[in-house]
């Protein structure tokens, strides 16, 4: 508790002084003067009203720390630190999921939903670029004047469902909105942990695709589009949509033979290469492409590739 009294004086002190007499103002104007009048508040002999006047202190800015830490995490999960089973054993899978191992990660925080085309069009609206493909002024994907027409028959959905995934971002259209949230894109191990959420199955819901239709919108029920965010059952860490809706890039590089050299605290991925993974399927796809392990490399930019963001625990803190 010492420590806590010491930071909650070191804030507090500077308004007992400034509020009270100018004698008292005077007297203890010097820095060492402080250190000695917070030496003797925390003293043996110290009066017992100082310690109210104390705990009433660390009270306020330990509430306020917490307002300002829900209001930056606002939508996000919070993934503990610890160890977290990743890959698919050889009956399982593809041969880039092997060899699995569990992995420790440091705390971080994770966004609960996948970025929507509400909050994405605020940064381009906000930065003036970063456009998805099919908006890019005078380009050949636009939806109003592009001459190709591939995400023309999404015009409608683009226009009215705000809350549905964005598509058509490049991985760097996706870092740099992180960046701007002041976030960044999850590692692929950090994706496979929140996607798990603490099950070593195929699937967060079991090792069967049976029941997959209540945790994902895939092609047998997403009726070839993909849906509002957040309307399928979270797994048991409260995420939602990390099974299908849409693909969702992260930060690491593919390399198919990666987990063969990986480290195994917070692993990062490969130093380069020319795709990067991403993970979850999507609405067009079948309910083996959203098995958590998942992983697929890409440089393209699809209808069905989105992406949701991340921040460590350790990063937040540095923030305050």
């Amino acid at each position: 508790m010492k420590n806590h009294l010491s930071h909650a004086v070191f804030f507090f002190f500077p308004a007992l002084i400034f509020a009270g007499a100018a004698p008292l103002q005077a007297q203890f104007r010097r820095g060492q003067d402080q250190s000695e009048l917070i030496r003797y508040i925390q003293g043996r002999d110290a009066d017992p009203s100082c310690g109210v006047c104390l705990k009433a202190a660390q009270k306020y800015f330990d509430d306020k720390k917490e307002q300002e830490l829900a209001a930056k995490t606002a939508g996000m999960a919070l993934i503990p630190a610890g160890r977290y089973y990743s890959g698919s054993p050889r009956t399982i899978g593809d041969p880039d999921e092997r060899p699995a191992a569990e992995i420790q990660l440091d705390a971080f925080y994770i966004e609960q939903t996948e970025v929507t085309l509400k909050d994405y069009m605020e940064f381009v609206q906000a930065t003036k670029s970063n456009h998805p493909e099919w908006n890019i002024p005078n380009g050949k994907f636009n939806i109003k004047t592009g001459k190709d027409a591939y995400y023309r028959r999404l015009k409608i959905l683009i226009s009215t469902c705000k809350t549905c995934p964005v598509f058509g971002v490049s991985w760097k259209n996706a870092d740099a909105y992180c960046r701007w949230k002041k976030r960044r894109l999850p590692t692929e191990a950090e994706w496979e942990a929140a996607a798990r959420a603490g099950a070593k199955e195929a699937y967060s819901f079991g090792d069967l695709p049976v029941g997959a239709g209540a945790y994902a919108w895939i092609e047998d029920n997403s009726k070839g589009i993909p849906h509002p965010v957040g309307q399928k059952k979270p797994n048991n860490y409260g995420m939602h949509d990390m099974h299908g809706n849409v693909w969702e890039w992260v930060s690491d590089v593919y390399d198919k033979t990666y987990y063969a050299k990986r480290q195994n605290k917070n692993p990062t991925g490969p130093p380069s290469g020319s795709e990067h993974v991403i993970r979850g399927g999507s609405w067009a796809g079948d309910a083996d492409a959203t098995r958590c392990a998942n992983r697929v490399g890409s440089k393209s930019v699809n209808d069905d590739i989105g992406f949701r963001c991340a921040i460590s625990q350790r990063d937040l803190a540095r923030q305050r």
